[in-house]
């Protein structure tokens, strides 16, 4: 993604744009880190109606693999190990769903869970928060965060995912006609960022995404989650190091 285009999407100037892409300074060593997760802080985001919105296309009914991702060698000898690098994950088949943003398609690659939130909102940590994992024309990454508490009535794509996960080592689960149409709030305001995969190798940039409104679920849903990474699978929060979080209104 250009910085001309991380500009346009994120409302980033394009000094900070530059700071943060590879490759535009003289050395490594010079570089600012702009790493995830943040604590998003409201009072300090630039409202900016101005930018580009955000148009989801996901389908209503598709078949989801959902699958226990292992770093610690899986099948080999592995699976009592729990880190912060393994979560539950469900790959979507190519073309399947994506995003347009100032007119450009984003297909989403996966969606997976962290315990507990790894995004903070003015110093509140969630008990969960999804991630939609988006890549644009040229490889570009685009990250939805949906924070996810309780208090929901169930039959959410969320509930079906996370009350039947897979332990690590067992077979993939397969659901069908799971419902990923009605998986994000119909409030679609964003708070927009420049920062990185929360997961090594830790790659910038990324363009976060992360939504204002949460997603209730099932006490069930969410503790059968937790019981797989009973000591949590979420990165420390990272230094802002003078980035601009962007608030994106897109009220239904």
């Amino acid at each position: 993604m250009s910085i001309s285009r991380r500009a346009v999407l994120l409302g980033v100037p394009a000094a900070a744009a530059v700071v943060a892409a590879p490759g535009l300074l003289p050395s490594a060593s010079a570089q600012v880190a702009h790493q995830s997760p943040i604590d998003i802080r409201t009072f300090q985001a630039v409202s900016n109606p101005a930018l580009p919105a955000l148009h989801v296309h996901y389908p209503s009914a598709l078949d989801l693999s959902v699958r226990y991702e292992s770093k610690d060698g899986g099948q080999t000898g592995g699976c009592e190990t729990r880190t912060a690098e393994e979560t539950v994950l469900a790959e979507i088949p190519r073309g399947a769903a994506w995003v347009t943003v100032d007119g450009v398609r984003y297909d989403l690659a996966n969606f997976h869970f962290h315990t507990r939130s790894e995004h903070r909102l003015n110093g509140r940590q969630f008990p969960l928060e999804q991630h939609f994992v988006h890549l644009g024309p040229n490889g570009e990454k685009l990250v939805i965060g949906l924070f996810i508490t309780t208090g929901g009535s169930g039959g959410t794509l969320q509930d079906q995912v996370l009350a039947t996960v897979p332990e690590e080592c067992d077979e993939d689960v397969h659901i069908t006609k799971a419902n990923l149409a009605a998986a994000l709030p119909r409030d679609l305001s964003t708070f927009r960022y420049q920062g990185s995969l929360t997961t090594d190798p830790y790659t910038e940039p990324v363009s976060w995404f992360v939504l204002k409104h949460h997603r209730g679920i099932l006490p069930v849903s969410l503790a059968h989650f937790q019981s797989r990474f009973p000591e949590g699978d979420s990165r420390a929060i990272q230094p802002l190091n003078g980035r601009m979080v962007s608030y994106r209104p897109q009220h239904h």
